[in-house]
């Protein structure tokens, strides 16, 4: 998971977690972690006081951004050379002045930090600050009562510790919902149901032959931890942190021996006997017995540290792989779904195609009613004006004849009739000529607007068809690296067997000597190899 680690790794402080301490520790940090890791997923984080950076790190692999924020600028150097990811920032800065924008973050992970200061509500109220509206804060500090009865004294980076009660009252003052829990290192048996139910609870079951004890959450947990938001908070999960192999190693460990001082009585006798064939080693060293061993050992120690380093690159590497499958796959699914929108435009298009058809049939319909329409149009107008000259001739007429007497004809009523259906004739054909314009309009618009989406999405599948072949290239780039990883771990690997071989060889020729120099020296007496190192410095000294 780590990228390119740098040559040194942090030195071990006895308070700042590094990825070179034992697991005991590592058990206890990881856990909180996973944790966090279970609510990140896609959200801004913020990892206050971040350390040497391996959290931050874990975090980004499912969290859309993460910062990681420390006091020390030689850590955070370290951290931004050890852990590289488009996703993943490191920041120097203080606890109780955040460095970043308010509302700014979705989650806040803060372990073991709140003890190392005093001013305890500055610190919440920064981290209220960057909280967006339904952050939620992940917090841990030590069980001071609990703390102290396994670690007597006082630990010198630690300004203000707090038991569990004290810790639970400070965190439900700034934050209306809060789940509070403990922590502690066991080794036991874990039973959990397969689906969540409201109605199991966490306990600890305590006892052996003689009778058995129940404790809700966690007995005398080392470790105060709380989960809380302004909001309520959303589903997660608490529980067990494990490592199988470690499990099983433990169990077959305490299979074997029943007590732990018969653990530690065999260590010691390990040990003594190690310092034992270490000192015939440097004695024999010493005394030139054969001096290409210790260059092939030397070799063989390189050739591991290389397997070492290529075996973390292929795990790189296939990290990288499974995220670059998994980008391929939504590519994928995304253009499945545009080209189905595509499908869906196109034939849109073709109906919009057809309806078009129609409409320009209809369209050359109106057309010709239109021609008639003006041509009945002029006529009606001509008529209206011959009309209108035989009503004006008549009028003078009439008015000739009015001056002699003469009543008006039946003629003059009849062509005023006809003027007035004339020019009513032509207010409907007019009426009827721009409603058949705005149809048109009407509908070329929504032609119009047809034909912008289906460019818009065909747009959007030729873009989304580019990212999928640079996302398949890159997936074919990383493959290849991942293939010449692999060869040259295999390589080196056949190498190491070859020197393993020829190292074994060398033990031999060494047993052999060994047992040549015990028949020459204690053969009578069938001495051990602790005589044998007493007879040959007594020797010495005689020389």
């Amino acid at each position: 998971m780590e990228q390119s680690p740098p040559a040194e790794d942090l030195a071990w402080t006895g308070e700042r977690l590094v990825t070179s301490c034992q697991r005991p520790l590592v058990y206890e940090h990881l856990h909180r972690y996973a944790v966090a890791f279970d609510l990140a997923k896609g959200k801004r984080v913020l990892d206050i006081a971040c350390g040497e950076g391996y959290g931050a790190n874990l975090l980004a692999l499912v969290a859309s951004k993460v910062i990681g924020v420390d006091l020390d600028a030689g850590t955070i150097g370290h951290a931004r050379a050890k852990y590289q990811r488009d996703n993943l920032h490191f920041v120097q800065g203080s606890c109780t002045k955040i460095p970043c924008e308010d509302r700014s973050v979705d989650l806040v992970a803060s372990f073991e930090t709140i003890e190392h200061i005093k001013e305890h509500q500055t610190f919440l109220a920064e981290i209220k600050r960057v909280l967006a509206p339904g952050g939620i804060l992940v917090i841990s500090s030590p069980h001071k009562a609990e703390y102290q009865k396994v670690s007597p004294v006082p630990n010198p980076f630690h300004q203000a510790e707090l038991n569990h009660d004290e810790f639970v009252q400070l965190i439900t003052t700034q934050f209306k919902y809060c789940v509070a829990a403990k922590q502690r290192l066991v080794i036991g048996s874990w039973i959990a149901p397969d689906q969540p139910s409201s109605r199991v609870s966490t306990a600890t079951f305590r006892g052996w032959f003689d009778g058995i004890e129940i404790e809700n959450g966690v007995y005398r947990g080392l470790y105060s931890i709380a989960i809380c938001s302004e909001e309520p908070l959303p589903a997660f999960n608490l529980g067990m942190f494990e490592n199988l192999n470690d499990s099983a190693d433990t169990w077959n460990l305490l299979d074997t021996y029943d007590t732990p001082a018969q653990i530690s009585t065999r260590l010691t006798e390990l040990a003594q006997a190690a310092e034992g064939q270490a000192a015939l080693i440097h004695q024999l060293r010493a005394e030139k017995y054969p001096e290409h061993l210790i260059q092939f050992q030397n070799e063989l120690e390189e050739r591991w540290k290389r397997v070492t380093q290529l075996e973390r690159e292929a795990e790189e590497k296939a990290t990288r792989l499974a995220l670059l499958e998994r980008e391929v796959d939504e590519k994928s699914r995304q253009i499945a779904q545009l080209k189905a929108e595509a499908e869906e435009g196109t034939r849109q298009a073709v109906q919009l195609k057809h309806d078009n058809e129609q409409q320009a049939h209809s369209l050359e319909r109106l057309k010709s009613q239109l021609e008639l329409s003006a041509d009945e149009l002029k006529r009606t107008k001509n008529e209206l004006l011959d009309a209108r000259w035989e009503v004006l001739t008549l009028r003078g007429t009439l008015l000739r004849k009015t001056d002699s007497g003469e009543a008006p004809s039946s003629r003059i009523r009849e062509l005023e009739n006809r003027v007035e259906t004339t020019a009513s004739e032509r207010e409907q054909l007019r009426a009827m000529l721009a409603s058949l314009q705005s149809d048109h309009e009407r509908e070329r618009l929504a032609v119009q607007a047809t034909q912008e989406e289906l460019r818009t999405a065909r747009e959007q599948l030729r873009t989304a068809q580019n990212e999928l072949g640079a996302a398949q290239e890159q997936l074919q780039t990383a493959r290849n690296e991942a293939g010449t990883a692999q060869e040259q771990l295999r390589t080196t690997q056949d190498e190491l067997k070859a020197i393993t071989s020829d190292l074994r060889s060398e033990q031999k020729q060494m047993d052999h000597l060994r047992q040549s120099m015990s028949r020459k020296l204690i053969l009578p007496f069938g001495k051990s190899q602790r005589k044998l190192q007493q007879l040959t410095a007594s020797r010495r000294k005689d020389d």
